[in-house]
């Protein structure tokens, strides 16, 4: 709704027209009134209105002065002039203020305000019309421009072109500054699309810069969540170019932050000239260990190339952490969790593996968790193993793979929690969960309801009620949901496969597997290589 403010110092008129006009049902809302030119302009400050209907003579203000001063603080006001002078000289005053309506009191009838507010109406909807193809046209002006800077810094990073340096003053030198945004894989969610978000980030950028008053200084995406700016290196010793650069940074980083609550971290590279740039800018993108052990939102300088070290050792920690990790996870016990979570993160810092093999750990860790908890009636995740490996990609820091982590096992639990309470007799549960976690083993109904401390048979007849299945056939469609998961994502033998999930016998084992898959085990693995999925 447009917002309408009336002034005039006759209270009675005041009063007749807020109660003569359905203000809501014509698509306005009556925001203010007052009794003088002053006070309305003052609340005006704070809260422009869309329509002024004002008198002419009143005191300390007049309504020709009020109409000046309203069109400064909103351009395209609609006034409205209501009044007792029948003269030409205020007329006059009011054609060369643009005011559009001008009314005499005596002949005041509630239909002509009607109609007059219509016509502002009409007349503010096609300014809103207007401005929203102008700010249209500016966005794909914009990012056309912005899809030529990247396509040029692309091309001069892959030695196709040097186009790229006509953007930059060719006789002097630039820190290139390498900007990464923190969490995409969630930032991404909350906008319409990804060039969207981008051309957001950039834009933010530009305007800091321009209300810097910084003229060599360029932003450019460059792929995903990442990008560059440009900053010139002033060589006048009286300028301290870091801190100058540091200082930028930080208000990039808060205005970033407040306007589109996002968080971004910056990595300073060294100051280079036409001929070392684009080592530089390499040398930046090559910053992938730097990059992962940074916390969120930080700053920092780029270090000299950190020695390699992949730490394959990582894996002989494997089973005993993730079996930590799984253990809280199917007791449900998110403190637990976050606290062997936290020390792995811890270990992985202070040991400084490389990001690549503490990526496939947790991947491997996601994945056969995402295994387990297809054997949980209540733990099911809805997350395929593409959506999964993608997101997990996107992670830039160790930081962010345990953020990821934890509201993947939260949001596992919430959107099972009121089956869990409503739908399951516990007993039930306990016998899933010991399946799940003795996958490997050869499982049987009386060592389960030894377990449970409950009866054979009252178990069974309990265990089917619940799950309407028997105990046996649950259990062999959990070892093969865990054999088709290990067929997918692992070169592992079909004999070694049948062998952890505790099959004596790898003929049997296929001739199962066939029965409630449709395909042997070969075939499936082959299938799914393909693209052609069994049932």
């Amino acid at each position: 709704m447009y917002k309408v403010m009336l002034v005039d110092d006759d209270y009675p008129a005041i009063e007749f027209l807020t109660e003569a006009i359905d203000w809501n049902a014509s698509g306005f809302e009556l925001v203010s009134t007052h009794e003088n030119g002053m006070l309305a302009f003052e609340y005006a400050k704070e809260n422009p209105p869309d329509v002024l209907i004002t008198d002419i003579g009143m005191p300390k203000m007049d309504g020709i002065e009020l109409t000046k001063q309203m069109k400064k603080l909103k351009e395209n006001i609609q006034v409205a002039i209501i009044s007792c002078h029948n003269e030409f000289a205020y007329a006059q005053q009011a054609l060369k203020l643009n005011v559009q309506d001008y009314i005499l009191k005596e002949s005041l009838d509630p239909d002509d305000l009607k109609r007059i507010l219509l016509d502002c109406k009409k007349r503010l909807d096609n300014n809103a019309t207007n401005m929203v193809k102008v700010k249209k046209l500016e966005h794909k002006v914009k990012l056309n421009h912005d899809y030529d800077n990247q396509k040029l810094l692309r091309q001069y990073m892959q030695g196709t072109s040097n186009k790229f340096l006509t953007l930059l003053d060719k006789d002097s030198k630039y820190i290139p500054v390498y900007f990464y945004i923190n969490n995409y894989y969630k930032v991404k969610k909350n906008f319409m699309s990804i060039d969207t978000m981008q051309f957001a980030v950039l834009n933010i950028i530009k305007e800091i810069i321009d209300q810097q008053e910084l003229s060599k200084v360029y932003s450019i995406h460059y792929e995903g969540n990442k990008g560059f700016l440009f900053y010139h290196h002033s060589l006048s010793i009286k300028n301290d170019v870091y801190k100058e650069l540091n200082h930028l940074l930080a208000l990039l980083q808060t205005a970033i932050n407040k306007y589109l609550d996002i968080q971004i971290s910056f990595m300073i590279g060294k100051k280079a000239d036409a001929n070392s740039l684009k080592k530089e800018i390499r040398s930046l993108i090559e910053s992938e260990k730097q990059i992962f052990y940074s916390v969120t939102n930080s700053c920092m300088k780029r270090q000299d190339r950190i020695a390699d070290y992949n730490g394959e050792e990582i894996f002989e920690f494997y089973q005993e952490v993730s079996n930590e990790l799984k253990q809280a996870i199917f007791q449900r016990d998110m403190k637990n969790f976050e606290k062997h979570l936290n020390n792995w993160i811890e270990f992985c810092t202070s040991n400084n593996y490389n990001p690549k093999v503490v990526k496939e750990w947790f991947l491997r860790m996601i994945l056969d968790l995402k295994m387990r908890l297809r054997t949980i009636p209540y733990l099911q995740s809805n997350y395929s193993v593409e959506s999964l490996q993608e997101e997990v990609f996107l992670l830039d820091n160790i930081y962010e793979l345990r953020g990821w982590l934890t509201e993947y096992a939260q949001n596992c639990l919430d959107e099972t929690k009121e089956q869990l309470k409503n739908n399951y007799h516990k007993d039930v549960l306990s016998a899933c969960y010991y399946v799940s976690n003795n996958i490997e083993k050869k499982l049987s109904l009386d060592e389960i309801a030894e377990h449970l401390f409950l009866n054979a048979s009252y178990f069974s007849r309990l265990f089917k009620k619940e799950m309407q299945i028997n105990f046996v056939e649950y259990v062999k469609q959990r070892k093969i949901e865990r054999a088709k998961e290990l067929l997918e994502i692992t070169n592992d033998s079909v004999g070694y496969i049948c062998q952890q999930l505790g099959y004596d016998n790898q003929s049997y084992f296929i001739k199962v597997f066939k029965k409630v898959v449709g395909c042997t085990p070969l075939e499936f693995r082959g299938n799914k290589q393909n693209g052609v999925f069994a049932k």
